[in-house]
């Protein structure tokens, strides 16, 4: 058995069936032999971009992917999407080719010795839980073993493992292979219980507690026990985007996410509050945007399994509590929970929310073009309650948070802490080979549908995959034209066709691939063309109108009142 066939069993051995791969020279035993490994199957993006995406998207529905390229520039094409699973944690493997150890330089002072040598273990180390060249063939499943692990253990991330040339051609002794023992970790379970009870104390106390859940929820897999939890003790709650799927918008203890972009009843809510907890939740600048100010006096208390995020927060956290939520959750069975009498709290935060939660919806830009809030307010009628919605960065992104009501199964999924152009297609693919009977949709900009163009082949050539696609047509960098407007008294260089940005012509491109199209120009016609669009049977593209200078909410300006309904 070569290195390389060590490698493919593995694979399999963890269950992953579906492998992205990107041929080249430093690869190609692996790639050969997870084709030959029954049970396996590969498939092949145009980009080693994509490929990472893929994964990411994939590693969101399944829990873990696997994706492997070439060396150099094969390595370094994937960055970007390693970093998307990086900053939201999501654990997955990237297999990196790499030369023959005899032509890896010696150090790092020698710039390159091999062709197609890059130092990837250095290169990927800051954006990964772990990065490591194998050394030796005896050591593969030790490190297949070891990295599979770090990637799910305590707060998860992706892992590369960079495997040179002659070791994926040694034939290999499995009786000499390398083990990896699991450490043991030690639970202090009378401090959690402490920890714990501290926690729900101190909610008792207050008058005015509202709970902010993070990402950090739906990652420990704690949907259901959150929801649980406040309802059981009536507290309010609001979420970052990244859990924002975890519950219905009509939850009634529900007040919509945090942040510039978010529900600014959220916002209001937490600034009227006494105390917040916390769980899982970054204290990022977009999401504490208008909540904490420097002379706030709620407190905070901060529960997290990262004890690096906490000692770093940037606002003034009164209690920060390092613990597993899946373990905060298990200790919380066990305490007597009652609900709350929080009734005038509670009335306060129902008129915000009545007001403030949804903003724009009746308020276009231009009449005579798609309002983009109305258009995801119609949408979430339309889509099924387990599909999976996919959404790209900027104005998109924006719109589809504020203003798409999410139903109890769905999951809305974007790269959250890195949010690059291009993300929305590519793990739109690999959402659909995680789970190819669900309804997966991916929204996305005219501007970032160009660093798709490799993956509109890929659609063209899988009849398997039915891909939704929505394409928001603005003729411009939307999210970036109107923040450049505002700061520079109305410049806009880079953002417009007058300014350097040419917008593709969406209509020709989708033609040339061979993908089914529809075209949505005005509002009146948003509920027929939705409907059309979602019952093609393979993966079609809506292409959306909208006015170049059609907003997203910036809660320092003026909005209309809120059109939401109970």
């Amino acid at each position: 058995m070569k290195g390389s066939d060590l490698i493919a069993l593995k694979i399999k051995k963890l269950g992953i069936k579906d492998i992205p791969v990107f041929q080249g020279g430093a690869i190609m035993n692996i790639i050969d032999s997870i084709g030959n490994m029954s049970g396996l199957n590969y498939y092949c993006p145009y980009h080693e971009q994509s490929l990472a995406m893929n994964i990411d998207g994939y590693s969101r529905i399944k829990g873990f992917g696997i994706g492997c390229v070439t060396s150099g520039p094969g390595a370094t094409n994937l960055i970007t999407g390693v970093c998307c699973a990086f900053y939201d944690s999501i654990p997955c493997l990237f297999f990196t080719g790499q030369v023959g150890q005899f032509h890896i330089k010696k150090n790092k002072f020698h710039r390159q010795r091999g062709f197609q040598e890059t130092d990837v273990k250095e290169l990927f180390s800051s954006i990964t839980k772990f990065s490591y060249q194998i050394k030796s063939a005896d050591e593969i499943e030790y490190i297949i073993d070891k990295a599979v692990f770090l990637a799910k253990d305590g707060r998860p991330g992706p892992v590369v493992i960079d495997v040179p040339f002659n070791i994926q051609v040694t034939n290999i002794d499995l009786k000499k292979q390398k083990k990896f023992i699991p450490p043991k970790k030690k639970v202090n379970k009378s401090n959690i219980i402490k920890k714990t009870k501290y926690i729900i104390e101190q909610i008792k106390k207050s008058k005015r507690p509202v709970m902010i859940a993070g990402g950090g929820i739906p990652l420990s897999k704690s949907n259901k026990e959150f929801i649980n939890l406040v309802k059981k003790i009536n507290v309010p709650f609001v979420t970052s985007w990244s859990a924002q799927d975890i519950t219905t918008y009509d939850n009634k203890l529900y007040f919509g996410s945090v942040g510039r972009h978010g529900n600014q009843s959220a916002n209001e809510v937490i600034n009227n509050s006494d105390l917040v907890i916390s769980l899982g939740y970054r204290y990022t600048p977009k999401s504490i945007h208008e909540n904490f100010g420097i002379e706030s006096k709620i407190k905070i208390i901060s529960v997290d399994i990262d004890q690096t995020e906490l000692n770093q927060t940037i606002v003034k956290v009164t209690k920060k509590i390092q613990m597993d939520l899946r373990i905060f959750f298990k200790v919380l069975r066990k305490i007597n929970l009652s609900k709350l009498d929080l009734k005038n709290w509670i009335k306060y935060c129902e008129k915000i929310k009545l007001q403030k939660f949804t903003n724009n919806i009746l308020d276009p830009a231009n009449k005579k073009l798609v309002n983009p809030y109305l258009f995801f307010h119609n949408f979430s009628n339309y889509t099924k309650k387990d599909s999976i919605l996919i959404t790209d960065a900027g104005a998109n992104l924006c719109w589809c948070m504020l203003s798409y009501r999410i139903k109890s199964e769905q999951k809305l999924i974007s790269a959250w802490g890195n949010s690059p152009m291009g993300y929305s297609i590519a793990a739109g693919i690999g959402a659909c080979f995680a789970n190819p009977k669900k309804q997966i949709i991916s929204s996305i900009g005219d501007g970032s549908l160009m660093i798709n163009l490799q993956d509109l082949q890929f659609l063209k050539h899988h009849n398997e995959i039915n891909l939704k696609i929505i394409i928001f047509d603005n003729e411009t960098l939307g999210n970036t034209k109107l923040g450049t407007q505002d700061l520079f008294n109305g410049r806009v260089y880079a953002n417009d066709k007058k300014n350097g940005y040419f917008p593709p012509d969406v209509k020709k491109i989708i033609k040339a691939f061979d993908i089914k199209y529809y075209y949505l120009k005005k509002d009146s016609e948003i509920k027929s063309k939705i409907k059309d669009f979602l019952s093609s049977k393979k993966t079609s593209v809506l292409h959306v109108k909208v006015s170049s200078d059609h907003n997203v909410i910036d809660h320092t300006k003026k909005h209309l009142q809120s059109v939401y309904k109970f």
